[in-house]
């Protein structure tokens, strides 16, 4: 049996490629974009006394997976206020003297609640970012 050789295949291979590239790349720039609306959202809805919990929120690419977005807080007690749902001394002056207790807007599971209230401009956002633009 004679080999036959195809012309060109490296050129479509490596055109295929940069196409595949590209879509994920905007894949991943669509997650960016929805996961700042969420970052946005839910710095509205954290509680603030100093401001070091809000400073903290992030969004970034996945440090583990390249096809993922993370957004969340770097501060320690993030976890503790988010989950805090009794919201003990609520209404209940700080010691700081700066406002109270989860007030005015300052709301537990912040990040979800901006997930559920931003999730038509977060999908929105995809899509936008993922139309292929030649």
């Amino acid at each position: 049996m004679a080999k036959k050789s195809v012309r060109g295949l490296n050129k479509v291979l490596g055109n295929l490629n940069r196409e595949v590239n590209k879509i994920e790349n905007k894949g991943i720039d669509g997650l960016l974009a929805a996961g700042f609306i969420l970052e946005r959202a839910s710095n509205k809805i954290v509680p603030i006394e100093h401001g070091f919990l809000r400073n903290s929120s992030f969004t970034r690419k996945a440090q583990n997976n390249r096809k993922a977005v993370e957004v969340g807080y770097s501060a320690k007690y993030a976890v503790y206020v988010h989950e805090n749902l009794e919201q003990k001394l609520k209404g209940q002056r700080r010691p700081s003297g700066l406002g109270v207790y989860w007030g005015p807007k300052g709301e537990p599971q912040f990040l979800l609640k901006s997930i559920l209230s931003e999730k038509n401009k977060m999908l929105t956002a995809i899509q936008r970012k993922a139309k292929v633009r030649r």
